[in-house]
């Protein structure tokens, strides 16, 4: 049973997670390297535990939430009698890794440790561990203390006890969790929205459309909150190229978007440098305009048939179940509607038309072949 957490990492995601677990009554530490990280990491818990008080989200006072927060300064014994860990540092595995062993020497041989990796394997993660039966994917997105879904990932060798309390730990947060029941690069969600970004870059690259047309689409037919490129650019052209890379090289079969990789290279960053895509002049997002009748010169299904066919092929190789991905995608994409309820409306024989048109201007990739 879960009662003292260690998060590892107080950057965005990790002083984030710290505050919901601190908030749902776990004791935290709080690590990180330096004392002058951890203060201007409590420094944004407090503002935002301030403002969830203001609007009444919280009952209980800014100062009791915040004394079940103790900050640790590197990895040391003082997290020793913690009963969880959730790892939150920067997506490299080697450093990964590090954490991991260190974690496995301080903490008790029973206690769950968990990695907040995005895309990274947990199977990879856990090599070199004596228990890797232990080690466990807790997806948190982003901002953890508003969005709702978590993934939790099994790896290969993950334990189904752990498994179990992990997932009763996610929903004392308040949380939704989604089972990702094998070690599949990009999980579910980021899975279902790479192979749309992919694939609306290869229709920009091949020449079939613009991505002013996409975006307009995804907004306008398909009701996505933000436009594909849009999205890219206020989540980072470099996270994204970086991200498709990853999971490209780890067996995810997928169009290699060269404008994404010659963006990051020039520094277009999308909303952080101002340029991506689009133009954000004050470094900020603003909704991007894009004419209604945009939407009316491309067949949404060219953007939504390669989302479906991925879910059912995660479905058929029992990666997750459909009502998973439906949360999945609602939650962590925000989209109006789930996968299943888009083939339902699309219709089963015009998404495999779709895909069959996907793969002859693909030259024949095999992730356009319907899985269903």
């Amino acid at each position: 049973m879960v009662n003292k957490v260690a998060v590892i990492g107080s950057g965005t995601m990790g002083h984030g997670i710290a505050e919901i677990v601190a908030i749902s009554g776990y004791q935290v530490y709080l690590s990180d390297v330096s004392s002058e990280i951890l203060d201007s990491a409590i420094k944004k818990i407090k503002w935002s535990l301030e403002k969830l008080h203001e609007k009444g989200q919280i009952k209980e006072s800014v100062d009791n939430v915040l004394s079940r927060i103790k900050t640790v300064v590197g990895l040391t014994e003082e997290i020793n009698d913690a009963d969880m860990a959730i790892e939150a540092v920067p997506e490299r595995i080697d450093l990964k890794k590090q954490v991991f062993l260190k974690l496995e020497e301080l903490l008790p041989k029973d206690a769950i440790l968990a990695t907040n990796t995005s895309s990274l394997p947990i199977t990879e993660i856990s090599e070199g561990l004596r228990n890797k039966g232990r080690i466990i994917g807790t997806h948190f997105f982003n901002p953890p203390v508003i969005m709702q879904l978590v993934e939790i990932i099994r790896g290969n060798y993950t334990t189904d006890e752990v498994v179990k309390e992990t997932r009763n730990f996610i929903i004392k947060l308040n949380k939704k969790p989604i089972m990702v029941n094998k070690d599949v690069p990009g999980f579910v969600v980021n899975r279902i929205l790479l192979r749309i970004i992919t694939t609306c870059c290869m229709l920009v690259e091949k020449g079939i459309t613009d991505y002013k047309t996409i975006d307009a689409t995804a907004r306008y037919k398909l009701g996505f909150p933000m436009g594909v490129f849009e999205l890219v650019d206020y989540t980072g052209v470099d996270v994204n190229y970086y991200v498709s890379s990853a999971m490209i090289e780890r067996g995810f079969k997928a169009y290699y978007c060269k404008t994404l990789e010659e963006m990051t290279k020039r520094n277009e960053l999308g909303v952080k440098s101002g340029k991506g895509f689009y133009e954000y002049p004050s470094k900020k997002y603003v909704k991007v305009s894009l004419p209604e009748e945009l939407g009316s010169k491309l067949d949404p299904l060219y953007i939504i048939s390669p989302a479906i066919n991925e879910a059912y092929w995660m479905v058929r190789n029992g990666v997750a179940s459909e009502e998973d991905i439906d949360i999945g995608v609602k939650l962590g994409l925000n989209f109006p509607k789930g996968i299943t309820d888009y083939l339902k409306e699309m219709g089963r024989d015009k998404v495999i038309k779709a895909l069959d048109y996907l793969y002859r201007i693909s030259g024949g990739r095999e992730e356009y072949s319907p899985s269903f």
